[in-house]
């Protein structure tokens, strides 16, 4: 399956488990997501890709009623705090909440004009 994610910025595990693969800053250990070429706390340009935690907190999200051709609308969107301290951009899926656990998952969210799905990462309330 091919992912709408630039960069190989996400892996899944031998089990089917998504993982988003940011980058740590090789001087001051910043971690960053997605990956750039320039640390934006202290400008290094020594970069190493590393694996995100899974899961997190909603920090905040809106419900998006317009968007690009293809994608399927409403959609959710937020901001989650990851339990290592980067704060990531994404879809949403189910019922969410301000301060409510969440995991990674991955969501097919349209459909490009040839018919193939649009799927990227998204999170959604912890299972547990």
């Amino acid at each position: 399956m091919e992912y709408s994610l630039p960069g190989n910025s996400l892996e899944l595990d031998a089990q089917g488990r998504p993982s988003l693969i940011g980058c740590s800053c090789n001087s001051c250990g910043n971690l960053m997501f997605p990956r750039v070429l320039v640390c934006n706390q202290c400008m290094g340009e020594g970069l190493t890709p590393k694996p995100l935690a899974t899961s997190g907190t909603l920090y905040a999200f809106t419900l998006m009623h317009t968007g690009p051709a293809g994608w399927d609308k409403p959609y959710l969107l937020g901001y989650v705090d990851l339990a290592d301290g980067v704060r990531v951009f994404s879809h949403l899926r189910g019922e969410v909440a301000i301060g409510q656990s969440v995991e990674l998952g991955i969501k097919t969210v349209g459909h490009r004009a040839d018919g193939s799905p649009i799927t990227t990462y998204m999170f959604q309330k912890t299972s547990q």
